[in-house]
């Protein structure tokens, strides 16, 4: 009976979720342009729910009508877009990238990149599409209320990719690269690393809003999603997202919290004793008992040789944007596992200072807000978003956390939420006039 219901419930989740996409976009379109960005918040770290649109007409560009929806929706019921100072980094950041997709056109004979014959623009476009998220969430979440709804969506999807993945993974006995918790991303091809990091962005993030947001319903939901994390973090089995978990909790305990500095101590004198056997197992990986360099490691080390010669090469352009992959031998690996090193491969120096110039920039907003937010809320977001950014910088070390779609769309959706909360504080409050004294009779 209940194997029966389940499938019912099955057959209809996909018709019933096209039904509401198209109703969410007309909605959107019409009256309530936020309502799409809801949806895509929803839907944008769970291929494996938006994949069962595929079939149906216009199945594939959910996402991208989505993101049509919300444009449209800002320029018929929200007034249009607004600019401020980052607008200018990340738009110089998107000519760059252009210029580096023409530089791989050029490089390796590719068709012009103004239609699909061209293997890279898809990649470019859904790159820029990401940025783009920016602009959007900057122009829907114009007051504090909004900014709440939207973050409690996605602390929400958040809570929930982590318990079903506490549900549905099982330690074994010892490491395994075949059995590591990899979360919503395996159908686009993103495993377990990937699946770290994200959790190491945004669960890192939502916990700083923990640390200063003192709503007792957003704290206990912060709260639930970052405990729900730790068990898929552990048991995703990567090393860079451990680093960048602790590197969160260090960033935190300077700025906040020095009672976690306390705790980063004691984790670091007694982890062998404290953390799961499998989780010390990965961790002490680096070298096999006879020496050698450990396989992962030493795949990583070859590819970065491969990256080296090629940037210098190509110094100050590159070999152009997301063309690693052509300068290899056909069956190796086509993935520096390093964004820097695939950065200064693809696009040179100049590649190099521009996204510099662009996590600089998100690290100014989150301290901006985390200074001078006028609530707790927008404290506790600067302070999550600074933490963010720094789990990004040591992520990306280990491979590319940063251009796919579904892991880095959130990063832009808050920086956007933080650099409008900026904005907030620097407007003046507007004066309470003085009652006026009733009328008297003369």
């Amino acid at each position: 009976m209940l194997a029966a219901l389940k499938d019912i419930l099955h057959g209809i989740l996909a018709p019933s979720l096209y039904i509401g996409l198209w109703v969410t976009i007309f909605a959107a379109i019409v009256r309530r342009a936020e309502w799409a960005l809801y949806l895509l918040l929803i839907l944008t770290p769970l291929p494996v729910v938006w994949y069962l649109l595929h079939p149906f007409p216009l199945g594939t560009s959910t996402l991208d009508l989505l993101v049509l929806a919300v444009t449209l929706g800002i320029f018929i019921n929200k007034q249009g877009f607004e600019f401020n100072a980052t607008t200018v980094v990340l738009i110089v950041f998107i000519i760059i990238n252009y210029l580096a997709l023409w530089n791989a056109t050029i490089h390796f004979n590719l068709p012009i990149p103004f239609t699909t014959a061209n293997p890279l623009l898809s990649d470019w476009k859904n790159y820029i599409e990401m940025i783009y998220l920016y602009w959007v969430a900057y122009a829907i979440g114009r007051d504090e209320n909004q900014q709440k709804t939207l973050v409690v969506i996605m602390a929400t999807v958040i809570l929930l990719i982590m318990v079903r993945e506490v549900r549905g993974f099982t330690e074994g006995s010892s490491f395994s690269y075949d059995k590591r918790a990899a979360g919503p991303f395996w159908i686009v091809g993103l495993g377990a690393n990937h699946f770290a990091a994200f959790i190491a962005h945004y669960s890192g993030l939502l916990f700083g809003l923990f640390l200063v947001d003192k709503h007792k319903y957003r704290k206990w939901l912060y709260l639930g999603a970052v405990v729900a994390s730790i068990y898929p973090l552990f048991f995703a089995y990567s090393r860079g997202a451990y680093i960048a978990a602790l590197m969160v909790m260090l960033v935190y305990g300077v700025l906040k919290k020095r009672l976690l500095l306390v705790g980063l101590i004691a984790l670091g004198l007694t982890w062998q004793e404290v953390l799961p056997p499998t989780v010390v197992e990965r961790i002490t990986m680096s070298e096999t008992e006879s020496g050698q360099i450990e396989e992962s490691a030493a795949h990583r080390l070859v590819l970065w040789e491969h990256a080296k010669t090629a940037f210098s090469e190509n110094m100050v352009f590159g070999v152009g944007f997301n063309s690693f992959g052509f300068t290899v031998p056909r069956g190796e690996l086509t993935d520096t596992h390093n964004f820097y090193m695939k950065t200064a491969a693809e696009q040179g120096v100049i590649g190099l200072v521009i996204f510099t110039l662009v996590m600089l920039r998100a690290l100014l907003s989150g301290w901006s807000l985390f200074r001078s937010g006028v609530s707790q809320f927008h404290q506790g977001l600067g302070l999550g978003f600074i933490g963010c950014v720094f789990a990004i910088a040591v992520t990306n070390v280990f491979g590319d956390r940063w251009s796919y779609f579904m892991l880095g769309s959130y990063f832009w959706v808050f920086w956007g939420l933080v650099d409008r909360a900026v904005r907030i504080a620097r407007e003046p409050t507007p004066e309470t006039p003085a009652p006026v004294p009733p009328a008297t009779a003369t």
